[in-house]
This record gives C-alpha cells, structure tokens and sequence, in this order.
C-alpha cells in the first residue's frame, strides 16, 4: 500500500460513490463539496494512521497520517461552522468506524465485519451529503431529524449499501475464498435476494440487480483467475453504472 494515495480500486470506488450521489442528488453546493473531500481525507488519514500502527514500513505512514489528519480536522471545523447540526451523523459514524477500528486492533482488518461497518459508514455519507442543504443552523435533534429524513436520500443508501455489501462475498468468491462452495452459494443467494426489492424502487435498478446477480453467478466460473486489479476496475465501472442509474431515475 502506497502511504500516501492507497491503490485499492474497489476501495476507492466504495469511498466516492456515496458522495457523489448524494453531491448530485441534493444538489451541488460548497457544502456538499467540502464534506466529499473532508470524507476522502479522512479515509486517508484512517489508511496512514492504520498503517502507521499495523503496517510493514510504520515510519512511511508518519507524515501522511499527520498531514491527513490535520487537514480533516481543519475541514469538520469549517462544515461545523456551517452546519452545526451535522454534529448528529457523528453518533452512527463514531459506531461503524469503532467496529472497524476494533476489528484492526484484533488483527482482523479482513474479516467481514470489518469491511461490512467501512461499507455502512460510506454509504452513510450518501444520506449525509444529500441532505446537508436541508439543515439548518440550530443543533436541536427534532430539526436535524426532520431535514434528514429525506426518502430520496435513504433510498440511494439503501442502493448503494445493497450493492457493495454484496461486493463482499462476491469479491472473496474472486480472491481469498475461491473455489469454496459455500461462500459462491452465499454471494449469489444474497444478490438474487435483491432484485424483487430493486424492482419495487424502480425497474432500471431492478435490471441492475439482475445484471449483479448474473455477475455473481457467472464470473467466479468463466473467470475464475481474474487478478485483482481486473476485479477492481470491474467494480468501478459497475458502480460508475449504478451512479448514472440513481442520479437519472432518483432525482
């Protein structure tokens, strides 16, 4: 892993789908920006800081965990001051990135539970970006609620989540689990479960369900030794697809 700029291709798909969208969806303003880049820094600074305490080459790690942290910390300051009830979506973060911290303190930075809580984290920032210019200055939670609770926003998460859990299975079926019965039966029995769901929002995310789940079906078979940079650049044209699809039929 490179210290500064990791090269992880599904990774970083999984990383700035959600903010996108939900850029997109609620409508492009400084404010969405800056928190899709303090949200990019931030898993920087999580990577290096992560790299710091577990990796190979600890001392390489130093300098961009500074750096990064310094600079998310600079950023949450100037949305803070924005909107000062986005301090409420740092309750659901704290719980998802603690599981995630706890599983890398463990030595399971592999395990599904890990990669489940990261997922849920980033998919949360769909919602978070989306709704950020329905806020308002105060920091009552009744008021947060009401301007977060927009159903567009949460069905785009519920996409998206759907989606790359999905990848979890699917991607160890590809690499560390190859061959294994019962993780292909999963990965295809779990993306087949969502297609009936993916319909009830619309059809072009329905036949996107479908798509996935014949992807999980018949990739591991026809393409078994697909290296993991092909699997990565799938993953990102995949998502690049899922993106057009929600930006055109959500909004």
């Amino acid at each position: 892993m490179n210290a500064w700029l990791p090269k992880q291709y599904g990774a970083w798909a999984m990383l700035v789908a959600p903010v996108i969208t939900g850029a997109i969806i609620g409508g492009f303003g400084w404010g969405p920006v800056a928190i899709a880049i303090a949200w990019i820094t931030a898993y920087l600074a999580y990577m290096a800081v992560r790299g710091a305490v577990t990796g190979r080459r600890k001392r390489q790690h130093v300098a961009p965990s500074v750096v990064f942290s310094v600079l998310t910390v600079l950023l949450l300051t100037g949305l803070l001051w924005w909107r000062p009830s986005l301090i409420w979506w740092a309750i659901p973060l704290a719980v998802l990135l603690g599981v995630s911290l706890a599983m890398v303190i463990a030595g399971r930075e592999r395990s599904v539970i890990n990669d489940a809580a990261l997922i849920g984290a980033s998919v949360l920032m769909t919602a978070i970006t989306a709704t950020a210019g329905r806020l308002g200055q105060g920091v009552d939670w009744i008021t947060f609620a009401c301007a977060a609770a927009w159903p567009t926003a949460w069905i785009a998460s519920a996409v998206l989540a759907g989606y790359f859990w999905g990848t979890i299975p699917y991607v160890k079926t590809m690499i560390r689990e190859r061959g294994k019965h019962g993780w292909y039966i999963g990965s295809v029995a779990y993306h087949c479960a969502l297609i009936v769901p993916a319909f009830l929002i619309n059809r072009w995310i329905g036949c996107f369900a479908v798509i996935a789940a014949a992807r999980a079906a018949v990739v591991p078979k026809l393409w078994p030794k697909a290296k993991p940079r092909q699997i990565g650049i799938a993953e990102v044209m995949g998502t690049v697809a899922l993106i057009v699809l929600l930006v055109a039929t959500l909004r």
